[in-house]
This record gives C-alpha cells, sequence and structure tokens, in this order.
C-alpha cells in the first residue's frame, strides 16, 4: 500500500511541474507545429508573403544582438548588403548616401572614402568587391565595404531546409553570458513548450542569452538563430566580452582653458565692422566674439561674406578670440539649404570656401548656425558637420554648432553625433514664447533654460563642452480688446476678461526699461519663470513684459555652474543694458 501511495504521489508531482522541467513528458502539453520561419525572421509581410527584390540576389535574415531586424539583407553569391539604414542604425552612422551623385561614403574624423554606387573602387583605388547596390529606392551597402572601416563581426550563413539564409551581426563592445546545451532540443518562438518550433538546435551548441527568466532563456545561437530555450536543458555557463576597436579617441577637441564667454555680433554690412571698438567698450567677461560674416547666398552653394582684417585685429587686441558664424537664414539661404546639402560637390564647395575665408582673415573659429534643417535633411546636415570638422581640425579651427533647445520635434538633430564632431555645442535657450500663437510669455523662463540645459547635456554626454546660450532682448507683449482692435496680431477667446487680440515685439533691454518707466510701472519677481514681471495699462491696451535684467542674467549663470558647462553665450552685442556687464564679469572674468 506504501508503495502505490509513493507512485501516486510522484504523479503528482510531475503533473504540478508541467511546462517548468523537460521530465514528466508524458503530462506536458507540447506543440509539435513549425513556424513559417521565414515570416519569424521577418522576410514576409504580415499575410507571410515573401519579400521580393528587383534586382539580383536573395534576401536574407539579419540577427542583430537582441532580435531580428525589420529591414532585411541581400545576398549576392558569397556577399552580403545590408541596408544602409541598418547598418547606421545598429553598426555605424556615420555610412552615408548621396542620391544626386549616387555615391556611397563613410567619413572619420580625418577622411572621408567614397564609392560610385556598384562601383569596385575606393576613393579611385581598386577593391575585391562591389561596395554597394540599390535596389527599390533603397542602398545596400556590402559588409566587406563596412567591415574595412568599422570593427565588428558577421556570419553569413545560406538558406537550408525550412531556414532562410541570414547573416548574424555582432557590433557592441559589451560582456555576455554563454550556455551550452545539454542535450537535443526545439527552439521556440516563446517561453512555453506550446509556442511554435523554430528548429532543433543540436546537442552542444553555444547559446548567447539574450533575456535570462526563470523557467526559459532568450538566446541567440552562433549561426543567427533567435528563440527560446528551456532553462533545464542549459549549461556551463561563462561570460565572455565582445570588444571592438573605436576611433572615439581620433575625434579631438580644442577647447579653451577657461569657461567660454562668446557674444554674438549681428554684423548686417561691411561698414558695420568699423563699429566692434566702440560696442566692446564697457562689456566685461567676454573672452570669444562671433560676427554674423557668411551666409548661404544660392543653390549652388555659394557664400556671402562680410569678413574683416580689421576686425579681428581689433577682437584680437581685445583679448578675444573670433568664430565666425555661417548661417542659412537669409530667405535666399532657407530655399538653397536643401540643395546644398544633398548635393556632395556643392557641400564640398561651401566647407571649402568656409576654410578658405577663415585661415584668410585668421579667425580663430566657425560657429554654425543653420536653422532650416528639417527631419528629411538631417542625415545631409550631419554629413556636412563631418566634413567641415575634419577641414576644421587640421586647420586648428574651433567649431562650434548651435542647437535648438531639445524638444520630441527636433530629437532628428543628433546632438551626441554633434558633440563627437564638434567642439562645442551651444544650446539656444531662448524664444520659449517666440511669436503671438505662442501666446504671452518669457523668451526664456528659468525653468525653459534649466531643461534646455539638462536635455543638451544628456545627449551630448560631455557638459564641459556644451554653451547655454541667453537672450539679451526681450518680448513687450500687447493685448488689445476685440472691440477695439483693428484685427491685427492673434485671436485670443478670454472668457473671463473678454477676447482680445495678441501681438508682440522684440526689443533691446534698455527699450524695455524705458517703456517700464514711462508707464510709472514698477516690476514684481514672478516666482514661476524666475524673473523679474511687469504689467500696466497703455490707453485700451493691456502691456505684458517678463523682463531680461541683470536678475535673470544671474540666474542663468547659476545653472551654467550648477551643471559644469563649458560656458555661456549672449544673443547680441548692444541689445544689453550696461549694467549686465557687471554680471558677466563677476561670473566670467575669473574664467572658473
Amino acid at each position: 500500500m506504501k508503495k502505490t501511495v509513493k507512485k501516486i504521489a510522484a504523479a503528482g508531482l510531475c503533473i504540478s511541474m508541467i511546462g517548468t522541467m523537460t521530465g514528466c513528458s508524458l503530462f506536458r502539453k507540447t506543440n509539435s507545429g513549425k513556424v513559417n520561419a521565414f515570416w519569424y525572421m521577418k522576410l514576409t509581410d504580415d499575410d507571410e508573403n515573401k519579400y521580393t527584390i528587383e534586382g539580383e540576389g536573395t534576401t536574407v535574415a539579419v540577427a542583430l544582438e537582441d532580435g531580428y531586424s525589420d529591414d532585411f539583407a541581400i545576398a549576392r553569391g558569397d556577399e552580403v548588403f545590408l541596408n544602409l539604414d541598418t547598418v547606421m542604425e545598429h553598426i555605424d552612422e556615420r555610412f552615408y548616401w548621396d542620391q544626386n551623385e549616387n555615391l556611397v561614403m563613410f567619413t572619420n574624423a580625418s577622411e572621408i572614402y567614397e564609392s560610385a554606387v556598384g562601383s569596385d573602387s575606393i576613393n579611385g583605388e581598386p577593391v575585391d568587391f562591389m561596395t554597394s547596390f540599390t535596389d527599390g529606392g533603397n542602398c545596400y551597402l556590402n559588409l566587406k565595404f563596412v567591415r574595412k572601416y568599422i570593427d565588428f563581426d558577421y556570419k553569413y550563413v545560406k538558406e537550408q531546409d525550412s531556414l532562410p539564409g541570414r547573416v548574424s551581426i555582432t557590433s557592441i563592445s559589451l560582456e555576455v553570458r554563454t550556455m551550452v546545451l545539454e542535450d537535443d532540443e526545439y527552439m521556440r518562438t516563446g517561453g512555453d513548450y506550446q509556442n511554435l518550433i523554430v528548429t532543433e538546435i543540436p546537442e552542444d551548441s553555444v547559446v548567447t542569452i539574450i533575456q535570462k527568466s526563470k523557467n526559459w532563456d532568450y538566446v541567440r545561437t552562433e549561426d543567427g538563430l533567435i528563440g527560446y530555450l528551456p532553462v533545464s536543458e542549459l549549461d556551463d555557463e561563462k561570460k565572455e566580452k565582445h570588444s571592438y576597436q573605436s576611433d572615439a579617441g581620433e575625434y579631438t577637441h580644442i577647447t579653451m582653458d577657461q569657461k567660454v564667454s562668446l557674444v554674438w555680433n549681428m554684423v548686417t554690412n561691411a561698414a558695420a565692422n568699423a563699429n566692434l571698438s566702440s560696442q566692446l567698450q564697457g562689456t566685461k567677461g567676454l573672452n570669444v566674439i562671433s560676427p554674423t560674416w557668411f551666409t548661404l547666398q544660392d543653390a549652388k552653394g555659394n557664400i556671402s561674406s562680410l569678413a574683416d582684417r580689421q576686425y579681428v585685429q581689433t577682437a584680437h587686441a581685445a583679448g578675444l578670440q573670433v568664430w565666425a558664424m555661417a548661417n542659412d537664414t537669409s530667405e535666399k539661404g532657407k530655399k538653397a539649404t536643401p540643395k546644398v546639402l544633398q548635393n556632395s560637390a556643392l557641400r564640398r564647395k561651401m566647407v571649402n570656401d568656409l576654410i578658405f575665408y577663415a585661415t584668410e582673415y585668421d579667425v580663430d573659429g566657425i560657429n554654425i548656425d543653420f536653422e532650416y534643417v528639417t527631419e528629411a535633411l538631417v542625415q545631409d546636415y550631419l554629413q556636412f558637420l563631418r566634413e567641415l570638422s575634419i577641414q576644421c581640425r587640421k586647420n586648428k579651427l574651433v567649431l562650434s554648432i548651435d542647437n535648438y533647445v531639445p524638444t520630441d520635434a527636433n530629437a532628428y538633430y543628433d546632438r551626441e553625433q554633434q558633440g563627437k564632431l564638434a567642439d562645442y555645442i551651444i544650446v539656444m535657450s531662448y524664444d520659449e514664447h517666440a511669436t503671438s500663437e505662442d501666446g504671452a510669455g518669457s523668451v526664456s523662463s528659468m525653468t525653459f533654460t534649466e531643461n534646455a540645459i539638462k536635455e543638451t547635456v544628456a545627449q551630448v554626454k560631455d557638459a564641459a563642452r556644451v554653451i547655454n546660450g541667453m537672450p539679451f532682448y526681450t518680448t513687450v507683449w500687447r493685448e488689445t480688446p476685440e472691440k477695439k482692435s483693428d484685427g491685427s496680431g492673434t485671436y485670443v477667446k478670454d472668457s473671463v476678461n473678454g477676447n482680445y487680440y495678441l501681438t508682440s515685439q522684440d526689443v533691446t533691454m534698455d527699450t524695455a526699461n524705458r517703456l517700464v518707466k514711462d508707464a510709472g510701472a514698477s516690476s514684481v519677481f514672478n516666482k514661476e519663470t524666475g524673473q523679474n514681471f511687469v504689467s500696466y495699462e497703455e490707453g485700451k491696451d493691456l502691456i505684458l513684459i517678463w523682463l531680461e535684467d541683470k536678475t535673470s542674467v544671474a540666474s542663468r549663470f547659476e545653472l551654467m555652474n550648477q551643471y559644469s558647462l563649458g560656458g555661456a553665450a549672449y544673443w547680441c552685442l548692444t541689445q544689453e543694458s550696461d549694467d549686465i556687464w557687471d554680471v558677466v564679469g563677476k561670473y566670467m572674468s575669473d574664467g572658473k
């Protein structure tokens, strides 16, 4: 009787452990069906129709460190070509396709390597493989071409039986865990015996653990099979380091041995250069000036120049470096930006002209202020910055790049990559409320400024090379009651105080102070913005001003120190009140 009880107890124990052990298989619910491996490895659409290509070759799956890529690769013979987007996202972002000139390029810290699409040469030198081809509007790079410049591993396995061809890629330096399969076992699509079978994995196979769990591990084999295996069948855990060489150290940076204190100088014509001496009188704590000298002029890549030797000599005599600004902010420049950035020959012309002017006029750096870069243009813009950074590095010119305050809408600017290319990244922490469509408010509240700083530092990953740009101007807001308005401005519904039209005007600090004084008004400190605020009536209108003054400027310097930034920048010279320089001098004169 006791023997019978023991048998029953053993059977009960077996049933209670269904799905957690390979033992007691008699009672385990097991799915013997196989998944469509082409669908599973993302080589078909949702209806399980295989993807087709226009040209020669077959589609193969791409096994990454953590799963299959949404983009397939194309195999031609023994060579594998990876979609450019996949290369940039998972291997290296510095590859580029110029669709106008039909070139593929790789740019590192010192050189540009280019190859005509479909050719077997790089920079005019023959190689023993075709570098690239295009198919269906996509560009595919030969992994031999990619491997020539980037350290990573890949293994190509051809289609066999029910399994599609696949290329297994490892490119991230990290420590991984490997285990050995103790017996032949089915890999499944999920962590349960009721999930479909991917394929059978043979005994003694070594797998890399992607994600570990209690009963099933998500793993990858050496030949790019990815799925779930039962923990009970895995043993001999080891740790391995995947280390790939990086050329990050070649991206050297020119930085000042003190905090940057830069003021932009709006120069609108050649004669204005002669005003520098008088404009600098009374200034304190400056070490860099950035005149607005270079503007993209047309779709041929021509740049207009207001560069002036005497200006540079005057600045140097005052102890200031000159970082000449290059921008695309003219109406002609706005229209020309896409055509020039998307064409390698025109980009090269623009870069060469900027370097020519910089060296010809003995400036110390170039400040890039391109404000019409759409998401569709960003890869072209980044390529322009790569090419410019090479020449700046060779000519010992400081490269700084102006950026908007980070938002979800402009995340594509890729400030992390910019930070590798440039010596300094300047965040333009102003225009929080830039137009009447934004509603009345501060040019740059302290919350807005602090968030801009934190987000930029997080993306650039080097606070010491981030510069906070602050406004030397303020905005006067005017609310005109609907019944007394001529209809100009933005119409605002206000059920409490009555509907009105809102207009705004940017003014200098002195102008704002004069308006407040003439109105006999007084300011109060606004905790929400961290600024002094004024409101008063002017006839039928209500005037609102969030003042830019010593209080707001000092608060921004405190944020600069709090976040250990590389310095501060000011837009722009002559818009400030005289007392501002005492604040700049206090925080910046010792450069610490």
